[in-house]
């Protein structure tokens, strides 16, 4: 744009503007609107992960220090990328134990690890970033099902028992595995639906070892902590809210957040309000009216959602109990 030189200010007119201060706004105004208007046709983003380009499409979600977007590769396939800035050492552990746990578990009901890249700083080599990227679920996520569930309206209980099968069968991968792992961090949002409406675990970045031995308070105050930031709230099993001093805390935390993901299926929220008292209460509620799910399911819900772990199920007779209730279900509702 070519640059105008000013008037001697002797030469202006002290009583007001000049026509050439005129001009010259109405330039820059138009300047304006025109990088305004080329704006929308700017180039889309382009991520490279391993050395291969991807182009972002649109952001599909994004969390406390972590981006999703939807990327399109040479070959037109859609993926997910997920992209976690590192900024505390504590993240960067996260980061890479997010990325063995995709190594360490193969399941169709766990989302797979497509590629992976630790993105350094040049200047120092501390890490800067972490790139996952992933398989693109177009029907999206249970929370999405449970959000375009009309108001007045119900999900129907063979979705919800199909459902919670198919996440029975991703935390069996979890507990199964040597040694046994614990999702932690399983609701209604980190349950993917794929194209046959089965469930597919997503988000492993709070996955850890299951079986953990609490031998202080200080122990128990730091797993207290380190779930207050990894595991959401109101899907909180009791004892990740108020660990033992003295004992072991296991994969049954997951059985909780099982029962949680499956009344908030069908009630569209968790029973619980993500607060301790709450949460180590154990009492679940249920709506005040009609109930459209029968007293079998209320009665596998109570089962599961049991505050003392010693007393909930394992993951195996939980499958095995709502595959029951679905082969012996009157699909009316």
């Amino acid at each position: 744009m070519p640059q105008f030189q000013q008037l001697q200010e002797e030469t202006l007119p002290q009583s007001g503007p000049s026509a050439m201060d005129f001009l010259t706004n109405f330039l820059a105004a138009l300047w304006s609107s025109i990088a305004a208007m080329f704006a929308g046709f700017k180039p889309a983003p382009v991520v490279s992960v391993n050395n291969k380009k991807y182009t972002v499409t649109r952001q599909l979600g994004e969390g406390g220090f972590s981006f999703v977007y939807l990327v399109r590769a040479a070959d037109n396939q859609h993926y997910a990328l997920k992209r976690i800035r590192i900024q505390l050492p504590e993240q960067e552990e996260r980061l890479k134990n997010e990325i063995a746990a995709h190594k360490a578990i193969k399941s169709p009901h766990v989302v797979q690890l497509v590629d992976a890249e630790i993105v350094r700083d040049r200047p120092n080599g501390a890490i800067k970033e972490g790139l996952l990227l992933l398989p693109f679920y177009g029907n999206g996520t249970v929370q999405d099902m449970i959000d375009t569930t009309p108001a007045g309206q119900f999900m129907p209980l063979k979705t919800i028992l199909h459902l919670a099968v198919g996440v029975c069968k991703g935390l069996e991968a979890f507990h199964s595995h040597n040694p046994p792992l614990a999702f932690r961090d399983l609701k209604p949002a980190n349950v993917l639906v794929d194209e046959n409406d089965s469930s597919v675990l997503m988000d492993l970045g709070s996955v850890a070892p299951a079986r953990v031995r609490i031998a202080s308070r200080r122990e128990a105050i730091a797993l207290q902590d380190l779930c207050a930031e990894t595991a959401t709230a109101p899907f909180r099993a009791p004892e990740l809210f108020d660990p033992p001093s003295d004992g072991t805390v296991d994969e049954k935390s997951d059985i909780w957040a099982l029962g949680c993901t499956m009344y908030a299926m069908a009630f569209r929220n968790s029973p619980f309000d993500g607060s301790m008292t709450a949460a180590v209460g154990g009492k679940v509620t249920f709506p005040s009216g009609p109930n459209p799910y029968g007293e079998h399911f209320k009665a596998l819900l109570q089962w599961i959602i049991v505050a003392d772990p010693v007393g909930r199920p394992d993951v195996l007779a939980v499958r095995q109990r709502i595959e029951a209730l679905l082969a012996g279900i009157d699909f009316e509702v």
